[in-house]
């Protein structure tokens, strides 16, 4: 599905703001790219609509048709359709310059702000036309390994008391537990009713700070001491699932993750 964008500003916009925008690693490129010499103008976006789907199909001996075994996704691409323009040649390659330099960087978040989503890119290339002009539209094609939609972050506030809990979104989700303790304590322990368990043995002291990432299995003390040795086998990662959760641990936490789509 595409987003158009009506590429005249309106009187209240000052000129730069349009209702279509692409955010890269942070850097809002009609924003940075925009000045009183030129300008970069997000034309449509594609991609972010429904994917493709890998069907498993296997073969029923003495039955019609197959059964689906199992469905995967296909990576998912973005096409950016984008308006670049400078007043002077020489402004426009410098432009662009500044272009490569904000799109650089693998899996980084890319965003549009017509919509509170983002997605995990990688840029792949991109289709520039002969430059007899000093304004051209362009397209450059991201792409999602990951093909999941990220929408809003959750936080769940963990107690030492079992708790219920919705985690929404349609997909599994990577979580991250985040605390600091009020107390000293020979270990953190963070058990649920769907199969994640988490049992890290270490002497925390008051004041400690700990991260627990799914993504990675990384374990920090206070930002800077890395503890995945500390885990114990009984631990068993696995992802959130949508759907109802019942979680407690032995210190208050938080635990959070983003709804996922697909």
């Amino acid at each position: 599905m595409y987003q158009f964008v009506d590429t005249q500003p309106t009187s209240d916009t000052g000129g730069t703001s349009l209702s279509l925008q692409t955010v890269f690693n942070g850097n809002n490129l009609d924003e940075l790219l925009t000045d009183e010499t030129g300008r970069f103008v997000t034309l449509s976006v594609g991609g972010r609509g429904i994917l493709n789907r890998r069907l498993d199909l296997v073969q029923m001996p003495g039955a019609h048709g197959s059964r689906v075994k199992d469905v995967t996704y296909d990576i998912r691409e973005i096409p950016v359709k984008f308006l670049i323009a400078d007043d002077e040649n020489e402004g426009l390659r410098e432009r662009f310059n500044r272009l490569n330099g904000y799109i650089k960087g693998n899996e980084k978040r890319l965003e549009f702000t017509d919509e509170n989503a983002h997605f995990i890119a990688t840029l792949s290339g991109a289709n520039i036309p002969d430059e007899d002009s000093n304004s051209l539209i362009c397209t450059m094609t991201f792409i999602c390994a990951d093909s999941a939609k990220r929408m809003n972050e959750k936080v769940i506030e963990v107690g030492t008391s079992e708790s219920i809990h919705t985690i929404t979104g349609q997909d599994s989700a990577p979580w991250e537990i985040s605390l600091r303790f009020t107390a000293n304590t020979d270990k953190f322990e963070l058990e649920t009713d769907s199969g994640l368990y988490i049992l890290l043995g270490f002497e925390f002291i008051e004041g400690d700070r700990l991260t627990i990432k799914y993504e990675g299995r990384e374990v920090w003390l206070n930002d800077n001491r890395d503890l995945r040795h500390s885990i114990r086998l009984a631990s068993n990662y696995t992802l959130l699932q949508p759907g109802s959760l019942v979680v407690k641990a032995n210190h208050a936490c938080e635990l959070k993750y983003d709804e996922r789509f697909n």
